[in-house]
């Protein structure tokens, strides 16, 4: 399987696209049949949406690449998983021949979540990226030396609703520590890519070296969003306006200002079903 860096490259001048995908809610492969619909240069297979109990994202970006041929990128989250387990499990995604993982730390338990189960947080995220570039280097987190080592290419979060100078001071950790994609948090402002990529360069005093895939997120009436919605999108579909449109107006002026590599996605209703359709609509017609 091709790395995200490959996958880019090849690419070229063209738009890419990720596209995220929730791993179901059972271990039946029918219930990952809508994969066949998609058609992105990657796949983005969610860890746990919502907290709930779903198929491991390592052996669902297994099942849909041996179907569908298209390569994917599977998420870990730290906030569940000790060191050892998290490591044990990274070997399996090698084993399998997935070399792209997200590292992201997850949702925080709530108080009510927490009367049924603990986080571990044993790595946090900028520690469980050294760890995984030390396993490429055939050590484990003890140091002991692995028998083979692993290819990963490794990836990160941003959230450009947090405060920039703490994330760019974290996205530098992040890259020092072995980092080899950014995939950020989406926003419905295609300004903000390039004003937060200057600001980096500003307070770090060197470009961010590293490919961006820039979060786009679906919505239609009274649905999921992991970004705040502005008024401008609610009023859009107030008036009749769909995502699918919503979305390619915001693509194509992403595509003005130079940005090409996005992170799309489909919109999510409540109870989590999600219109893969219309993400694959606006793939083909951007391509």
């Amino acid at each position: 399987m091709k790395s995200v860096l490959e996958a880019i490259n090849e690419k070229g001048q063209k738009p890419f696209f990720i596209c995220d995908f929730s791993p179901p809610k059972g271990g039946n492969p029918d219930l990952l049949l809508e994969s066949y619909d998609l058609n992105p240069d990657m796949f983005m297979v969610a860890y746990a949406p919502g907290k709930s109990v779903r198929l491991n994202p390592i052996f669902a970006a297994d099942w849909i690449y041996s179907k569908t041929k298209i390569p994917s990128i599977f998420t870990v989250s730290t906030r569940d998983m000790n060191k050892s387990a998290m490591q044990s499990l990274l070997l399996g995604a090698e084993l399998m021949g997935l070399p792209n993982v997200l590292i992201v730390k997850g949702d925080k338990l709530t108080a009510e979540d927490m009367y049924l189960q603990t986080e571990v947080n044993d790595f946090i995220p900028t520690e469980l990226v050294s760890a995984v570039k030390r396993m490429n280097e055939r050590r484990d987190f003890r140091g002991n030396e692995l028998t083979y080592p692993t290819r990963f290419c490794i990836g990160a979060a941003l959230d450009l609703s947090r405060d920039w100078e703490k994330e760019s001071h974290l996205t530098k950790l992040k890259i020092t520590r072995g980092c080899n994609f950014i995939v950020s948090q989406p926003t419905f402002d295609p300004e903000l890519p390039s004003k937060f990529l200057s600001f980096y360069e500003n307070t770090i005093g060197e470009k961010l070296k590293i490919p961006v895939i820039w979060g786009i997120q679906m919505v239609e009436k009274d649905t999921i969003s992991f970004a705040n919605v502005p008024r401008w999108v609610h009023q859009n579909l107030e008036e009749g306006g769909s995502s699918y449109e919503i979305t390619i107006d915001l693509v194509k002026r992403y595509l003005e200002l130079g940005i090409g590599t996005f992170y799309l996605i489909p919109t999510i209703f409540k109870g989590g079903r999600r219109d893969y359709l219309s993400a694959q609509a606006v793939i083909e017609d951007i391509e």
